[in-house]
């Protein structure tokens, strides 16, 4: 499944990003929203994809254990061992 999300720097609408305390809370995100919508867990650092199965998929997130200088920022090779797990509810 292909879906546009952005065109021209507008974000389409239906894209949603949460913010969740908690890995616990992921069972109440919604997936009645659009592919490619984004969860960011504050406790881990870990960040989940709703992809077009309505599975929301844990992309990943911090995973080293000390700070940075943010150097790395943005570079998806940086995403710990659970990158491409799938959570189905």
């Amino acid at each position: 499944m292909i879906n546009l999300y952005k065109q021209d720097g507008e974000t389409l609408y239906g894209v949603k990003e949460y913010i969740l305390d908690s890995p616990e809370d992921i069972p109440s995100l919604p997936v009645n929203v659009r592919p490619g919508s984004t969860a960011l867990v504050i406790s881990t650092s870990d960040i989940y994809m709703l992809n077009g199965s309505k599975q929301w998929v844990l992309m990943g997130g911090n995973s080293s254990s000390g700070g940075g200088n943010g150097d790395n920022a943005g570079d998806l090779n940086q995403y710990g061992d659970n990158a491409g797990t799938l959570i189905e509810f």
